[in-house]
């Protein structure tokens, strides 16, 4: 194994050299991609590693495939294995096509260790290289794929990612004191993704237990435990926090804990197991809309913006002390398709911006004003009802706030045992709202005439 170099060494400021003709199958390169890829294994964040980053000074860089992708849910009751590290090698790698549109991502080097920005990059790209046997071979690839064929060859032309980055931040390596986190959904392994990368790696993760999934109600992993068991972070599904299980959790004695979605109410005994705490991310600018719905009741209020608390637990529900706090703005045409994911992202990067002076102890919580507190409770499926006398505005926030979970319907006609017709596409315009697309009761979706 190798080290990797750090920014400030002359050869990740140089255009590395083609590898030549005659290294092709020999030796000589394999015990060089060897030693790369024993490199990058001990950095459980690291997805690539270029040839410069460890000295040498080749136009070469491999990427661990099974880091850039989920593992596929078992299809029976099985433990998932750890998955086996999966190699691609790039040798004189040549970008041939990029797509016009660029997304903005956040961006991290084994190089610059421990420092994080934003950068541009584009969405998908189409490269040229060879094999170490010396085939040429071609790649496609979107998000996080485009990004690390872009950051690599970047690395062979002698480019940091910092030298064209925004928003840079430096936090510690490795956590300076370990943490649980406890979450569930695709939600809390968004967010659990973007801790690792950052270098924020619990000691362990706390998820529900394996649920009936698919048509054949096999029993499946949650998307938290199967990022977790792919990084190799033990995983525990515990039914309840009953005595034993919070007994258990205190005696590892792990200084704080996160939670993004969990799924269970937190006994007061198990926020007090962790001496520095629980945080947990919630998607409102609290106190406003205290529950488990508030990004619905922001769209459902019409609000003209919501954002994202970071909230150390107390044991009334998200009534604890505002660590953080960061609001964005709601476009009038925006539902919960659009803004879920956003707020997710946005999140994600709190927390990871918000830990490292939370564990430094340099934050200052501030109190919650009960007063200006506000409920958003569980969804019914009667709550999606629409009544089409109703103001356009009223019926079209409610279309935009249920529009990813419970959905909207109304009855045809209104009165006297009408057809149920859910609706599947709306829109607001000079003040209307049109329902476009409706799917009736028994029949297939279609255009609505109404």
């Amino acid at each position: 194994m190798k080290e990797i170099v750090q920014d400030g060494a002359e050869v990740l400021r140089e255009v590395a050299k083609p590898v030549p003709e005659k290294l092709f199958g020999t030796a000589e390169l394999a015990l060089l991609i060897k030693d790369m890829e024993e490199t990058l294994d001990a950095y459980p964040e690291g997805v690539a590693l270029a040839a410069p980053q460890v000295g040498v000074s080749y136009r070469l860089f491999i990427v661990r495939t099974d880091r850039t992708v989920n593992i596929k849910q078992p299809t029976d009751n099985k433990p998932i294995p750890n998955p086996k590290p999966e190699v691609e090698v790039y040798v004189n790698p040549e970008i041939m096509k990029t797509s016009r549109r660029r997304a903005t991502t956040d961006e991290g080097c084994l190089s610059v260790h421990g420092v994080y920005g934003t950068t541009k990059r584009h969405e998908r790209v189409s490269i040229r290289a060879r094999r170490a046997d010396g085939t040429h071979f071609t790649r496609g690839g979107g998000g996080l794929l485009a990004q690390i064929f872009e950051h690599e060859i970047d690395h062979l032309d002698g480019i940091l990612f910092t030298d064209h980055a925004e928003h840079l931040i430096s936090i510690p390596t490795r956590p300076a004191h370990p943490f649980i986190y406890f979450g569930t959904p695709t939600v809390a392994r968004d967010t659990l993704a973007l801790l690792i990368e950052r270098g924020f790696i619990p000691s362990l993760v706390v998820t529900s237990p394996d649920a009936p999934r698919g048509r054949g109600l096999a029993l499946a992993p949650s998307p938290t435990k199967v990022l977790a068991l792919e990084q190799n972070i033990p995983v525990i599904t515990p039914e309840k926090f009953d005595a034993d299980t919070v007994t258990a959790l205190r005696a590892l004695e792990y200084d704080y804990a996160v939670v993004v979605a969990y799924g269970k109410i937190f006994p007061e005994a198990l926020i007090n197991a962790f001496p520095k705490g629980v945080l947990n991310v919630h998607y409102s600018l609290l106190p406003k809309y205290r529950g488990a719905t508030p990004l619905e009741a922001a769209l459902l209020a019409g609000d003209a913006e919501t954002g994202v608390t970071i909230q150390q637990m107390a044991k009334e529900l998200d009534a604890g002390d505002i660590i953080a706090q960061e609001a964005t703005p709601i476009a009038r045409e925006e539902t919960a398709r659009e803004l879920r994911p956003r707020l997710i992202a946005l999140g994600a990067r709190l927390l990871a911006d918000t830990l490292p002076t939370f564990e430094q102890g340099a934050v200052t919580p501030t109190p919650q004003d009960a007063a200006r507190a506000t409920r958003a409770g569980k969804l019914k499926k009667e709550d999606g009802l629409l009544d089409l006398a109703a103001s356009a505005e009223e019926n079209w926030n409610k279309y935009r706030a249920y529009a990813d979970t419970i959905g909207t319907y109304f009855f045809s006609p209104p009165a006297g045992g009408g057809k149920r017709m859910k609706i599947t596409k709306a829109s607001f315009t000079n003040g209307q709202f049109i329902i476009e697309r409706v799917i009736p009761e028994g029949k297939r979706e279609t255009e609505y005439k109404g």
